[in-house]
């Protein structure tokens, strides 16, 4: 399990990342406002990770896409 809960916060941690990138070079309020949802919801993941809850509450996946 401790493997698991590793393996799902380096991708958490990934898509972070992934999605700060993208908020830096966006220009317009809708597509920072989507990012900034999206990186929301990572922090959300991330959160439920480290509690040693279910990555995705209401899915039947304890790994994070």
């Amino acid at each position: 399990m401790k493997n698991l809960k590793e393996k799902n916060i380096q991708k958490v941690i990934w898509h972070m990342q992934r999605q700060c990138g993208r908020l830096a070079k966006a220009s317009d309020l809708a597509a920072i406002k989507s990012e900034l949802f999206h990186l929301q919801a990572s922090i959300d993941c991330l959160n439920r990770i480290l509690n040693d809850q279910e990555p995705y509450p209401g899915f039947e996946r304890e790994e994070v896409f």
